[in-house]
């Protein structure tokens, strides 16, 4: 398991242009479901403005929704990666084209996704 979330972590980090934190914070949400900013804050020892920082980059990168004031949710994966992945080839320049690392990684974590999201 320690394998493939590092594997996670790198294509969040290489293929879609996430920081180490911003890796961290989508793949807890992920995992975890939805979130107030002190939740975040407390499972990733952080203050709070940097909770609260990192989940607005997220909402802006098209991978998160702001529910409520202060808690945040993932969309589901298929369409968080994907969107992000579409702006970063916007980014960089370069033609949209499917993803096998992309695709991959969205179909691993969306039983993770449903799993958070039915207890």
């Amino acid at each position: 398991m320690v394998a493939r979330s590092n594997n996670c972590d790198i294509t969040l980090r290489s293929v879609l242009g996430l920081d180490a934190n911003e890796a961290q914070l989508y793949l807890l949400i992920v995992h975890s479901g939805k979130m107030t900013v002190s939740k975040i804050a407390e499972a990733c020892n952080w203050n709070a403005e940097k909770a609260r920082r990192h989940s607005t980059m997220l909402t802006e990168k098209g991978m998160f929704i702001e529910i409520e004031d202060d808690k945040f949710e993932s969309l589901h994966p298929r369409f968080a990666l994907s969107n992000r992945y579409r702006r970063r080839c916007n980014e960089l320049g370069i033609e949209y084209r499917r993803s096998d690392k992309v695709d991959g990684l969205a179909s691993y974590l969306e039983k993770y996704y449903d799993l958070a999201r039915s207890k």
